[in-house]
């Protein structure tokens, strides 16, 4: 005997609201918490596992009972990849829409409540909603009413489509005028999720697929966001700290030209005021530092001029053993090192130099990688001082056993810093030990990416030309004239007559190559 189905259109408003929602602030504040830590959550999950957890589609469902999925209930294959919780069907994203219309002015706080929680993992109903109806237009009339819970669900709910996929973030962004008028309102909770949602357009990276994400930030600091943004940093409020710091981060993906503003504000000054907060803000803090200082000269020299290399390397020391906390000001000291100019001031600081080399050692991968960055510029310096402090402090030991030992990633980042110390001159070149990194470098060679084939030809040319046992050490490894001859004109035309060149200085049939 088939089971009894209550009849689809019937129960689909209750379906959506299967779940209630407080309108308490305190509750409404940790529910959107909850919400960010989902999404934080969902987002870590996705990158640390691969392991996928299936459950059964609704057509599944009917055929395991013996029967036939009803019309109305019948969903994408698009819907049959997110959780069930998730799966708003047609009928069910109306009776939201016609909520979100209501006169009624707590029945349309509801409605935008559900959707910023079912646009967590968007059923392809509700995008159609979003993208093609008037979801965004019915929220912005929210904003620009005079109720306050009105006000702050709506800017959630858009801060929410916002962190969404492609198509819902560039509908979002109708919503930017609004939301950077809250950036001034006497309501800091307001101002808050404002912010945050700002960040989230800004937070879109396109990569090479086009410049929209480009136009999209360079559209909200046209609208004058940068200011009341800047201005949020003068209080003491953590979380709007934060935020605040969360979207001018974002929207300091620029070059020189578009980062003006944001000196001419009086950042950097702001900014360096909440150096000494707690860790979570000190990270807010050092991520926009390192976008700024990524993308302006004038950035690195305010922040150099401003005195911040004594701070930045504190921060750096205290956050050294705090896993991940420490990337943002570790990346800012990146940046600030490509120049000799800062680098003897920052060298300087107590602490830098050891805590990079430290962290060059870190079990945590992204934190090794990026203070391989770190100390290749270091490295890279013409200051032998600073080349002579960092061997003393043993970092030969450990770029060799990364080169060595190392994931393909690290031993390219090894690589780079062993190349610049070595290139400092024999006294330098003499100290590694070839027969154990000559196999690593032609690892590298037989790799096909040419910036590797470079950097070890440019290895195997230091030990033929400036380094006294540098023959003997290419004796010790018979695959290396193998590995030389191997070079191919691809990928680079260039690298394969340097590598030919190579082998006729070993052979003695070109004595002038250094020329």
């Amino acid at each position: 005997m088939n089971r009894q189905r209550r009849n689809s259109e019937a129960e689909h408003r209750a379906l959506y609201k299967r779940t209630s929602i407080s309108r308490k602030p305190e509750e409404l504040m940790k529910r959107r918490m909850a919400i960010d830590e989902a999404l934080r959550k969902k987002h870590r999950e996705q990158l640390i596992t691969a392991k996928r957890f299936r459950n059964l589609t609704r057509r599944e469902e009917y055929e395991s009972a013996g029967e036939e999925e009803p019309e109305l209930e019948k969903t994408s294959e698009h819907d049959d990849e997110i959780s069930p919780y998730y799966r708003l069907t047609p009928g069910q994203v109306q009776a939201l829409a016609n909520d979100l219309r209501s006169s009624d002015a707590s029945t349309r706080i509801e409605a935008a409540q559900y959707i910023g929680k079912f646009v967590l993992e968007p059923a392809e109903a509700l995008i159609k909603y979003i993208t093609e109806e008037d979801c965004i237009l019915a929220l912005t009339q929210m904003i620009s009413g005079p109720n306050l819970e009105e006000q702050i669900e709506a800017a959630q709910t858009i801060s929410n489509i916002a962190a969404g996929p492609y198509e819902l973030w560039k509908k979002s962004t109708l919503a930017v005028p609004y939301l950077i008028s809250l950036l001034d309102s006497d309501n800091m909770n307001l101002r808050e999720i404002a912010a945050g949602a700002l960040g989230n357009m800004a937070a879109e990276d396109l990569g090479d697929m086009n410049d929209e994400d480009d136009k999209i930030r360079a559209m909200i600091r046209n609208n004058g966001a940068i200011k009341p943004l800047t201005r949020m940093l003068d209080t003491n409020d953590v979380r709007l700290i934060q935020s605040a710091c969360f979207a001018l981060a974002n929207l300091a993906r620029g070059e020189e030209k578009e980062l003006e503003e944001f000196l001419n504000v009086g950042l950097i000054d702001k900014l360096a005021n909440h150096l000494s907060d707690d860790n979570d803000t000190i990270t807010e803090i050092c991520w926009t530092i390192s976008y700024l200082t990524a993308g302006s000269e004038k950035c690195r020299q305010q922040v150099m001029n401003k005195g911040l290399a004594a701070p930045l390397v504190s921060v750096l020391v205290s956050l050294s053993e705090q896993g991940s906390l420490v990337l943002p000001v570790l990346r800012t000291l990146g940046n600030l090192c490509g120049s000799d100019d800062n680098l003897k001031v920052l060298a300087d600081q107590p602490g830098l130099l050891s805590t990079v080399i430290k962290l060059v050692n870190s079990e945590e991968r992204i934190i090794k990688k990026e203070a391989l960055w770190v100390l290749s510029n270091i490295t890279s310096t013409d200051n032998r001082y600073i080349i002579e402090q960092v061997e003393e402090l043993h970092a030969i030991d450990s770029l060799s056993e990364l080169l060595t030992r190392g994931a393909f990633d690290i031993r390219k980042g090894a690589a780079y810093c062993i190349m610049n110390i070595a290139n400092h001159g024999p006294e330098h070149l003499d100290q590694l030990c070839h027969k154990r990194l000559l196999p690593s470098f032609l690892d590298l060679l037989r790799s096909q990416e040419a910036e590797m084939i470079r950097l070890a030809l440019g290895y195997i040319e230091l030990l033929l030309t400036q380094s006294a046992k540098g023959k003997e050490a290419i004796d010790a490894v018979p695959e290396c004239m193998e590995a030389l001859a191997a070079v191919t004109p691809a990928p680079d035309q260039e690298l394969f007559v340097f590598a030919n060149r190579l082998v006729d200085q070993y052979f003695g049939e070109s004595p002038d190559m250094q020329d």
